[in-house]
């Protein structure tokens, strides 16, 4: 990976080796955390930053660093995949009678360079220790993107297996009245993760197996994006679900797992409204402009 002429194949074989290892739950929630710091990045290219750099914090391609007054130290690029894109003809198919122009699509990967902060000099920066959002805040932050998807919150008594659930056909999130603050948090983000990527399910069921996997995995970003964090046991089926569901490719399964999990997150991220990271300063700028700057995702 530190030679200088990597091709965009080498990365997609790093890629795939680093996901076929996953076989832990303590490996995920690093990737987790690692989306939750970088969330203008895709899951591949998550896996990738952590790979080549695991103590990386803050990541920007050379010209965000450069419109903050920072230049790259040369020599220390930590290489992603970034997508080509140019319009693409698509032929008529007989079962959906598509037929047309699909403009900017993806044709293929190339090699990109970004650099953690700490490969850059400039004006000083500052990263202070995360858990700057007050629980409050995360709450109000979470009900407003359930009532965006047009469902509501309803606080009750509910039995205390089951804290929580997503009522799809009355389209509630119901979440038991006996939680601390916090604890409902973790649970209300968790609800918004089925929200956001899982079309249906009875109502109360208690969900199971990759949707669960999914919506603790999309409350852990969440949460951790403002610096708090949620404790997932599920995490650790992952290895063992990804086998069964492809027994020759389970990397396969882990990766569409985080595709699906980090771009629902970053969706969320962007809606709230919030364009930087709470755990991030700057001396006298401000840190949207990492956020102006063209994303490499969410495809990888």
């Amino acid at each position: 990976m530190g030679s200088i002429n990597v091709s965009a194949e080498d990365l997609h074989t790093a890629l795939t080796r680093e996901v076929r290892k996953l076989d832990s739950g303590t490996d995920w929630a690093r990737w987790l955390d690692a989306a939750a710091l970088f969330p203008t990045y895709g899951f591949g290219n998550v896996v990738l930053i952590t790979l080549q750099m695991p103590q990386a914090n803050w990541v920007a391609a050379a010209q965000a660093w450069e419109r903050m007054g920072r230049k790259v130290r040369e020599g220390r690029a930590i290489k992603i995949l970034a997508p080509v894109r140019s319009n693409v003809l698509v032929e008529k198919d007989g079962s959906s009678g598509i037929r047309g122009t699909i403009h900017n699509g993806i044709i293929g990967f190339k090699v990109a360079k970004v650099w953690d902060v700490a490969h850059t000099v400039g004006p000083p920066v500052t990263v202070p220790p995360v858990g700057r959002a007050a629980v409050a805040d995360v709450w109000r932050a979470l009900s407003a993107d359930v009532q965006k998807a047009g469902f509501q919150i309803d606080k009750r008594w509910v039995p205390a297996e089951t804290p929580s659930y997503t009522d799809y056909s009355d389209r509630r999130i119901v979440i038991s009245n006996q939680l601390d603050t916090a604890t409902a948090a973790a649970h209300l983000a968790h609800e918004l993760g089925h929200v956001r990527m899982h079309q249906s399910a009875s109502v109360g069921q208690v969900c199971g197996g990759i949707r669960e996997i999914e919506a603790d995995s999309f409350a852990h970003i969440a949460l951790a994006y403002f610096g708090l964090s949620v404790e997932a046991p599920s995490f650790e089926a992952l290895p063992g679900q990804a086998s069964s569901a492809e027994p020759s490719s389970p990397e396969s399964v882990i990766k569409a797992t985080g595709a699906r999990v980090v771009n629902a997150a970053r969706n969320f991220l962007e809606t709230t409204g919030r364009r930087t990271s709470p755990a991030m300063q700057t001396a006298g700028i401000g840190l949207d402009v990492i956020w102006q700057a063209p994303p490499t995702g969410p495809e990888l």
